[in-house]
């Protein structure tokens, strides 16, 4: 068994995306910032290292053994779609590289289906995107503090050896501040940058609880938050509004413009 120190960092541009908890729309922000890069004429790439609640190829594997082909990866699939990515087996284990079945946190599931992360997998996944994107985004599982395996490492901790600067999404409602707050300075204090938020799931009437979410959070995270994207019937697994992509496309272009920028400075 690899430890989660032996990922290396990434040496292309990107941004790595997590939430201030399951269920707050990490996916659909994934596949939206991966169209809103494409449209800046990029080659992107984008990967979900680790994945639990994959359900299994009809084809494949067996209900006792699984192992990581065994399994499909919805959320991965769908942000590949929108990069302009050609999904099959030859690309699931860059885009998807490690995946659980059972839907629970991914070190649960890695104990339950007696298949500790191989982060050398993920390492490979990494080293092929390196030579094949200008830009990569990296999907977290669940919140920041999510358990990966047995030594209790997280999502925090695969963050920080990949070493991408972070973008959080946020909920609107009552709580959120604290929420969006505490992932914030624990991304800081692991020596990350937090380059936005981004309010998903907005209800279309906003209660006095969200709207003021929505106000001070800039302000009390002293990060910017790009984009407030509203609740829409459109968005699922299989569909992401136009909208949404173009909510965003203003910050991949400013995003891309500053990466060309340092690029020519340290030339």
């Amino acid at each position: 068994m690899t430890h989660i120190e032996a990922i290396r960092p990434v040496s292309v541009p990107g941004i790595f995306i997590t939430g201030t908890s399951t269920d707050v729309g990490k996916t659909t922000v994934a596949a939206a910032m991966a169209g809103a890069f494409r449209r800046c004429g990029l080659q992107v790439g984008v990967c979900k290292p680790i994945a639990s609640g994959c359900p299994k190829w009809p084809h494949r594997g067996s209900a006792t053994h699984l192992s990581n082909d065994d399994l499909m990866s919805p959320d991965a699939e769908l942000a590949a779609t929108y990069a302009g990515l050609v999904i099959n087996e030859s690309l699931m284990p860059y885009i998807s590289p490690i995946r659980y079945a059972a839907p629970v946190s991914p070190h649960v599931a890695a104990r339950l289906e007696g298949r500790p992360p191989d982060w050398h997998i993920v390492n490979g996944a990494m080293d092929y995107w390196n030579s094949h994107c200008d830009f990569l985004i990296v999907e977290g599982a669940g919140g920041w503090l999510v358990p990966l395996d047995d030594q209790y490492c997280t999502i925090a901790d695969l963050a920080a050896a990949i070493k991408l600067p972070v973008l959080v999404v946020n909920g609107v409602y009552l709580g959120s501040i604290n929420h969006t707050w505490l992932t914030v300075e624990n991304i800081r204090s692991r020596g990350l940058q937090v380059v936005g938020l981004v309010a998903n799931q907005v209800p279309e009437h906003l209660d006095f609880a969200a709207l003021t979410s929505l106000e001070e959070l800039p302000l009390v995270t002293r990060v910017p938050l790009l984009a407030q994207l509203q609740c829409h019937i459109a968005a699922n697994l299989k569909n992401i509004p136009v909208e949404f992509i173009d909510a965003l496309e203003p910050f991949a272009r400013e995003c891309w413009q500053q990466t060309q920028s340092r690029r020519s400075l340290s030339k």
